[in-house]
């Protein structure tokens, strides 16, 4: 469960994303792009302070791109359902890399209409080394921005509007 000050933040950046989404998200295309998919993925833990995950993607992953989209851990407890490496250009929420990929843990959940899942928020700037080679990203990731431990499952995705979500936000899982 997220504290107040927390939800506050997440609750004033999903209003700023909402409002921005409504703007950009209409004139990306609704189908996936080539490098969405996962051929495959790792969870290693370097030491007792740091993990490193890793997807290796079908294509090329950009290092810049229209898309609003990214790739996700799954928790295998709550509170948070993932931890994704995510590029939106336009969607300011990260202060670290605002217009290029970074990382959250999100929550999913709700009854979306033309989506898989609503997005119900998602954490504060999580500071993460971002590595892109061809079609490998590697994350390094303090374990402490973990909120549970991972499942091993690793997805992609799209970040799409839902108006049947309280965000206005749901996600795409490729399939």
């Amino acid at each position: 469960m997220f504290v107040p000050m927390i939800s506050k933040t997440i609750l004033a950046a999903s209003l700023v994303a909402v409002i921005s989404a409504s703007v950009i998200l209409p004139a990306m295309a609704t189908s996936f792009a080539s490098w969405q998919s996962v051929t495959g993925s790792s969870v290693t833990a370097r030491n007792d302070k740091t993990t490193t995950l890793s997807v290796q993607a079908s294509d090329i992953v950009p290092r810049h791109t229209s898309l609003a989209a990214g790739f996700a851990w799954i928790y295998s407890g709550g509170p948070d359902t993932a931890f994704v490496v995510v590029t939106h250009d336009g969607l300011r929420d990260s202060a670290q890399n605002p217009d290029g990929w970074h990382v959250h843990s999100v929550l999913l959940g709700g009854t979306p209409s033309v989506s898989n899942a609503c997005i119900l928020g998602a954490s504060p700037d999580t500071n993460a080394g971002i590595s892109i080679q061809g079609n490998t990203i590697n994350v390094n990731v303090r374990n402490s921005e973990f909120t549970s431990s991972l499942s091993g499952t690793v997805v992609g995705f799209s970040v799409v509007q839902d108006s049947a979500c309280g965000s206005g936000l749901g996600v795409d899982i490729v399939p």
